[in-house]
């Protein structure tokens, strides 16, 4: 039987805290040693042509258009209803409810409300709804980084391995206690340990942290401490009001993969819930990808699997598109790029892996197994 070998992402070897990575760690990445692509101690290099024809899994959202997998501060003032929105998130998230009307992937999720109580968070809880979550788990003692969060948290996603998100409530309760904790590197490496957690298992990590008391002509420059928090993570959302009292507030998000946006919400205090009043700026729209296009023809409710080399994919397109002539390499590179486009558009999922005789596509509609 012929061996296939799937071409997946660079892993780290090691996990944040140096432990060997746990069986939870993404079993789907890359075997540096297989591919032997040249290494410099912890420099692993691959060439341009080498990474456009590599395979990475799609990371899927959690919070589709508000919240991908990785690591995200969620900053404020004190006591101006950030534990009200994670509770409100980690509920609808848990049971697969769309957050602030954007869809949401149901899963376990961990809420760690370090400044809560359980008799709080059953009152708030009992309040909010009628309906309980079996997914939904909350603790409000945790270790701190400098002990064995890292460990403990390892053990709960293998545990609970549906896990997509983790709120830790809040960031002052897990930090070390270093000298230096108030330096530039010390906040940078404390988001960096939890973004390498959450990068390994697909996850996402939600840090709720406070805002200081002196404005700014950028909001996001009011985040207490210095710039490694927002450095070492994915994104950042700090939620503000013009006035203490006000029901209404605003949600400034910022990301490396989602556009910054501005949304204006409004609190209702009979459900302990924030609602979505309006977004400022809309969702950015990709323009239509011809080949994803073809693709989506290929894999249709009739016929929801495809799977072939990418010379023979390249004769099927063209056999629905005369007019167009896409290359075998050429569908690699971009199908490897665009395959999350791919899903989310057309719900088509796309793997790749590497054979004696080339390239092995699997083409198949989302929900098929």
């Amino acid at each position: 039987m012929e061996t296939e070998k799937e071409t997946t992402a660079p892993n780290p070897s090691v996990a944040p805290d140096g432990e060997q990575p746990s069986a939870l760690a993404r079993t789907d990445s890359i075997s540096i040693s297989e591919e032997k692509h040249k290494q410099f101690g912890k420099i692993k290099a691959l060439s341009m042509p080498e990474l456009m024809e590599t395979f990475f899994p799609v990371r899927p959202a959690v919070i589709e258009g508000l919240l991908p997998a990785g690591t995200y501060l969620l900053a404020g003032a004190p006591k101006i209803g950030k534990s009200f929105f994670v509770l409100q998130m980690a509920y609808q998230v848990s049971i697969g409810e769309p957050f602030l009307g954007f869809s949401s992937r149901p899963g376990t999720v961990l809420y760690l409300a370090l400044e809560d109580t359980y008799e709080r968070l059953q009152k708030r809880l009992s309040q909010m709804t009628e309906r309980d979550s079996q997914n939904l788990v909350l603790s409000v003692l945790a270790d701190t980084l400098d002990e064995k969060l890292l460990e403990q948290l390892v053990d709960f996603l293998f545990e609970y391995p549906e896990t997509v998100l983790v709120i830790i409530d809040t960031l002052q309760h897990i930090r070390g206690r270093t000298p230096d904790s108030c330096s530039y590197s010390a906040d940078y490496d404390t988001m960096a340990k939890l973004k390498s957690f959450a990068d390994t298992r697909d996850i996402a990590l939600l840090v709720v942290h406070h805002t200081r008391k002196e404005g700014a002509e950028d909001v996001f420059n009011t985040v207490s401490g210095t710039n490694g928090l927002m450095g070492a993570v994915d994104g950042t959302m700090i939620l503000h009001k013009d006035k203490r009292a006000s029901s209404d507030a605003v949600l400034e998000v910022v990301g490396r993969d989602q556009p910054q946006m501005r949304l204006h919400l409004r609190f209702d205090p009979a459900h302990l819930n924030w609602e979505l009043v309006k977004v400022d700026t809309e969702l950015y729209q990709e323009p239509p990808d011809p080949l994803l296009e073809l693709v989506a023809q290929l894999v249709t409710e009739e016929k929801p699997t495809w799977k072939g080399t990418a010379t023979e994919l390249s004769q099927c397109l063209q056999g629905v598109d005369s007019g167009r002539n896409f290359t075998p390499n050429w569908i690699v590179r971009t199908l490897n790029a665009r395959q999350e486009m791919l899903l989310r558009q057309y719900g088509v999922r796309y793997l790749s892996q590497r054979r004696k005789d080339g390239k092995s596509i699997l083409l198949q509609r989302d929900g098929v197994r």
